[in-house]
């Protein structure tokens, strides 16, 4: 989605695109933190860092949505077009941006039988830049 707002559809949605990220993080995890009660997950949060999110995302492969957050196989992603400005911050959405993005959204709700808890930021489900799209609203 362009700062202006226009909306570029660069893929059909029945095509697999690589825009969540290579490893995706626990749902169990990211929303019921110390609540979460999977053995499988407690036994890989005592690796290493690095081996960690690889028996992560390996125990998250095994569930299905939405038991686990989407991956590229079942999810669409959104590209909204702004500066990264540095490690934790990119610029901020225009009104148009906005604008779009609701109407979009509402778009895909109808479609595909969604809601706003079937829509996640990138860093919220895999290792990327944690300021994608902090100002975005679903």
């Amino acid at each position: 989605m362009g700062k202006d707002g226009r909306i570029y559809q660069t893929a059909s949605v029945k095509m697999r695109c690589y825009h969540v990220g290579r490893l995706i993080k626990s749902r169990c995890l990211q929303l019921k933190g110390s609540q979460c009660k999977d053995a499988d997950l407690a036994t890989a949060m005592t690796l290493s860092w690095a081996a960690r999110i690889r028996a992560i995302d390996r125990i998250e492969r095994q569930k299905d949505y939405p038991e686990r957050f989407p991956v590229n196989s079942d999810s669409i992603g959104i590209e909204l077009v702004g500066r990264h400005l540095d490690d934790t911050r990119f610029e901020a959405l225009s009104a148009q941006q906005v604008d779009s993005l609701q109407w979009l959204l509402g778009q895909l709700y109808g479609h595909f039988e969604l809601d706003g808890d079937d829509v996640f930021r990138h860093p919220d489900v895999s290792y990327k830049h944690p300021g994608e799209a902090a100002s975005a609203t679903w």
